[in-house]
């Protein structure tokens, strides 16, 4: 989704849009790309107003391909520039709403503290307190390599006089023994200590009911697996320094013991097997048929960002088909009207590359870079006749357009009501992705073409959980948990636990994006004549 806000901005007076609003749909739309005051995938925004217009800005960020495609300078040098990674269009935005993000960004957004101070170029200026950081750490890894340099020529030199005199500075076994006790106090005092800094830095306490059944079972795996790994290492250390080379000491030679081998591999097992269950149990019961009470959700993943969709009116989540994902339909649902514009689309970019194959065809002595174009042509022409007929394939499918999704509802962030099953359906558009909860211990991958759940229950507010961490602004949020792309890191979506009279209330404040009863076959068969015709 590079470029996803790519200039973005222009001058826009306050009383003109709403800054405050657009700063909900940049966080919606933009910010897993962007940031107005530093580069992540896409540019900085800051300052781009000045560079663009407000028209072109419209067109730029409705449909970004439309606009390359006219042959517009301005949008093929911004295409090239950045490696002709396409955008993401946007062409369910209306001009209202895109004026609200160029006012949010004509704001400057949320500063770094260092910027408001003033003292951004101590940050990037030689001399400033990061650069005297830096040669710090520099200088302590010089530090550490001389050190070493210079301990190992001492033992090269000693070992050399001692060749030559006969004299004997040290003796290497007994060395080598006391420093595996060394290493041995000195690791597990590093565990203790690791434990003791580090340990309130892992999951926090759980938010769901399952959650807590999950870190009940991760301590007794850590608490068996901890035992064995403090008697194993022990035993190891302490074996090398009871058993160091000695003058007169031979080697038992222990081939094999039935009773010994029986014993450390049957116990192990039962531990594995035991543990493997319970984990296993677990994970069927959260991943199986959900409660019929379920608030059901759909969550949508793509690169780089979610996008979460609710029943409307009739309490079921429409029908979807990845061949009708478009600029206006991003989710790719059953909706006829949409269904109309795709398929008129779909055809004229099949007559445009069948055009051009055409005249690609009638060179019978290309160049390389002639046959280079059209290489590209036939892989493009294929592409384009698939999707059209994987789209007439479509035509009177009634289980697809059966009218169920005219009223779902597409909020910018997910809200579930507190103590309630809450049964979350997982999609993804392009790559696989995780969705991750860690306060709700929900971790389910998202993989393109085959649909994946999770069920849970939540059993802290957000407002609850601000309380106990005395944070105001702390919210809970959906990560993703695999390395998606370069904006991977920035992918989330925040989500809202709040009582079910909050959520009623939040929920009936939604409006449809799409509310089309027309007759979904009949309009279907009438669509799909007209471009056959044409």
């Amino acid at each position: 989704m590079l470029l996803c806000t790519l200039v973005l901005v222009t001058f826009v007076r306050s009383w003109a849009a709403d800054a405050p609003k657009g700063k909900a749909l940049f966080e919606q739309h933009c910010t897993s790309c962007h940031a107005i005051n530093e580069k992540l995938i896409g540019p900085a925004l800051a300052g781009v107003n000045e560079r663009r217009q407000e028209a072109w800005l419209l067109k730029w960020v409705r449909n970004s391909q439309a606009l390359i495609k006219s042959g517009d300078p301005t949008a093929v040098k911004l295409y090239e520039d950045y490696n002709k990674s396409v955008m993401t269009s946007f062409e369910q935005l209306g001009d209202d709403e895109i004026k609200d993000i160029l006012a949010y960004i004509a704001t400057g957004g949320d500063k770094p503290a260092a910027a408001e101070a003033g003292t951004e170029n101590q940050v990037v200026n030689t001399g400033g307190p990061a650069a005297d950081s830096g040669n710090s750490t520099w200088m302590i890894v010089a530090i550490m390599l001389g050190l070493f340099i210079l301990i190992v020529q001492i033992f090269n030199i000693l070992k050399l006089v001692s060749e030559y005199t006969g004299t004997k500075f040290f003796n290497a076994n007994r060395t080598n023994a006391q420093l595996m006790l060394l290493f041995l106090i000195l690791g597990l005092a590093g565990t203790v200590w690791e434990f003791a800094v580090h340990g309130p830095r892992t999951l926090p306490e759980a938010a769901s009911e399952h959650g807590k059944m999950i870190d009940k079972m991760f301590d007794i795996t850590l608490y068996l697996t901890g035992f064995v790994f403090v008697v194993t290492q022990i035993a190891l250390f302490w074996f090398a320094y009871r058993y160091q080379a000695k003058e007169g000491r031979k080697a038992l030679f222990y081939a094999h013991n039935n009773r010994l081998e029986v014993v450390w591999t049957i116990i192990p097992a039962i531990a594995l097997t035991v543990l493997v269950l319970n984990g296993f149990s677990m994970w069927s019961t959260i991943t199986d048929k959900a409660p019929e009470d379920s608030n059901e959700i759909e969550v949508f993943a793509y690169q780089f960002g979610w996008k979460a969709r609710y029943p409307g009116t009739d309490q079921v989540l429409g029908k979807s088909n990845f061949n009708l994902i478009s600029g206006t339909n991003d989710l790719g649902i059953g909706v006829v009207s949409e269904y109309d514009a795709i398929i008129i689309e779909a055809a004229a970019t099949l007559a445009e590359a069948q055009e051009e194959h055409d005249f690609l065809d009638m060179n019978d002595n290309p160049t390389p870079e002639e046959a280079a174009a059209i290489s590209e042509n036939k892989v493009r022409l294929k592409r384009a006749q698939g999707h059209y007929n994987r789209l007439i394939a479509l035509k009177g499918n009634e289980r697809v357009f059966d009218g169920t999704a005219n009223d779902d509802l597409f909020p910018g962030e997910i809200h579930i009501p507190v103590d309630e099953p809450v049964l979350m359906r997982f999609r993804a558009r392009d790559v696989i992705h995780s969705a991750y909860m860690p306060y709700f211990r929900v971790q389910m991958n998202c993989v393109p073409g085959m649909p994946t759940q999770f069920w849970f229950k939540p059993t802290k507010t957000t407002a609850q959980i601000r309380t106990e961490k005395e944070d105001p602004e702390f919210d809970y949020y959906l990560f993703c948990a695999k390395i998606c792309g370069a904006a991977h890191f920035n992918m989330k979506i925040k989500v809202v636990v709040e009582s079910r009279a909050d959520y009623d209330k939040w929920l009936k404040a939604q409006k449809p994006r799409y509310n089309k009863s027309e007759p979904a076959k009949a309009a279907i068969e009438t669509s799909t004549e007209e471009v056959a015709t044409n």
